[in-house]
């Protein structure tokens, strides 16, 4: 503690005897071994003392009872930012340090109700308000009959804050791979100038498409819009196409970019009369792009479309596909 235990005087208990002209003081054996218990707690005293103010790890001594701090070294003080007489002589929910008062005197309930307690991660607050990241371990120990709790207290904020970063940097690095796999996936299954699905994925998917269509007899239709093949379109045109198309579509629709000049819908739930209607304002949309190449006003392209409708065109995915082309080629 702040002031040392002081030694017990120990007194002669036999009568003196002379040597010499001198006077020589004979202890009892009992009275000896005391003097000699009582140097040896004042030097482990001296010792504690020294080992308290100079480690390099904060150290905190509480009154088991009162929770009033009655010890606090110069590490956890330099720590903290605080003089020890801003710290000594009041409960320890009563120091600025300790932010939450509450939760500080819920802590000192379990600091007190067991010989060891560990927090990993407690966040105390400097004087200058930055938060420091502390690991606190606590002992409780008995001394002249009464109980403390000393707490040693090592600054870990460097650690957590780099565990922070590393945490992260691996979320960024996960999200980077998702995305990396998403993008690859999507080189997969989309066309890239449009965005709409590639044909390798309509061939997957429209089976399945079909089976589900069947099992809830519900209709669906395959629709083929396909570009005048005697009229030359950029590129650029396309992709306008295919915006447009994925304007008119819901979200259970699929359009695909079937070949450099043909898209292909796939529209379940989807009456015969719900399907024309939807081509027709695709066209009408289409036709009314106001499309350029450099300075060059070009023409909207001009759109052949088939439909098939799923059970009277075909029950197969290639059966629907084939009935559409034929119904687009032979529309003038």
């Amino acid at each position: 503690m702040r002031d040392a235990t002081k030694s017990h005087l120990v007194t002669e208990t036999a009568g003196p005897a002379r040597h010499q002209g001198r006077t020589a003081v004979h202890l009892d054996p009992p009275a000896a071994e005391r003097q000699r218990r009582d140097r040896a707690l004042k030097a482990s005293e001296i010792r504690y003392r020294r080992l308290f103010e100079t480690a390099p790890y904060g150290m905190l001594v509480l009154d088991a009872e009162t929770g009033v701090v009655i010890d606090v070294n110069t590490a956890l003080c330099r720590l903290l930012g605080y003089e020890q007489d801003e710290v000594l002589d009041q409960p320890l929910w009563s120091v600025p340090a300790f932010r939450n008062a509450a939760a500080t005197r819920s802590h000192f309930r379990e600091l007190v109700g067991q010989p060891h307690t560990r927090y990993d991660d407690l966040p105390l607050e400097t004087k200058d308000g930055q938060i420091r990241h502390v690991e606190l371990v606590s002992t409780l120990f008995l001394a002249d009959s009464k109980q403390f709790v000393q707490c040693t207290i090592h600054d870990i904020t460097e650690r957590i804050e780099r565990e922070r970063a590393d945490g992260e940097r691996a979320q960024q690095e996960s999200l980077q791979a998702a995305a990396s796999v998403r993008r690859s996936t999507d080189a997969e299954t989309h066309d890239q100038a449009t965005g709409l699905v590639n044909r390798w994925y309509l061939e997957e998917t429209l089976p399945r498409e079909l089976h589900r269509a069947a099992r809830g007899k519900s209709p669906l239709s395959v629709t083929v819009l396909a570009a005048d093949a005697g009229q030359p379109i950029q590129e650029s045109v396309l992709r306008e196409v295919g915006r447009v198309i994925r304007e008119h579509l819901r979200k259970s629709d699929m359009a695909c970019r079937f070949s450099d000049r043909e898209f292909v819908l796939v529209l379940p739930d989807s009456s015969p009369k719900a399907t024309l209607d939807r081509v027709a304002q695709i066209r009408a949309a289409v036709q009314g792009l106001e499309l350029y190449h450099g300075k060059e006003r070009l023409e909207p392209p001009a759109l052949r479309t088939g439909v098939a409708i799923a059970g009277k065109d075909g029950s197969t995915a290639q059966e629907l596909l084939k009935a559409a082309c034929a119904a687009a080629k032979q529309e003038r």
